[in-house]
C-alpha cells in the first residue's frame, strides 16, 4: 500500500512538471489522448451498432 501511494505521488509530479514546464507539448498530448479516444469509442459504437 505504501508503494503504491508513493508511485501514485511520483507519477503525480512528474505530470505537474511536465505540465508547467512544457504546457503546449502536454495540450497537444491531452488532444491527441482524447481524439484516440473519441475514435476508439466512434469504432465500438459501429461495431456493436453491427451486431
Amino acid at each position: 500500500m505504501f508503494l503504491r501511494r508513493c508511485t501514485a505521488i511520483a507519477c503525480c509530479l512528474v505530470l505537474a512538471l511536465y505540465v508547467l514546464r512544457h504546457p503546449t507539448g502536454a495540450a497537444r498530448s491531452v488532444t491527441a489522448v482524447l481524439g484516440g479516444l473519441a475514435a476508439l469509442a466512434d469504432a465500438l459504437a459501429a461495431f456493436f451498432t453491427a451486431l
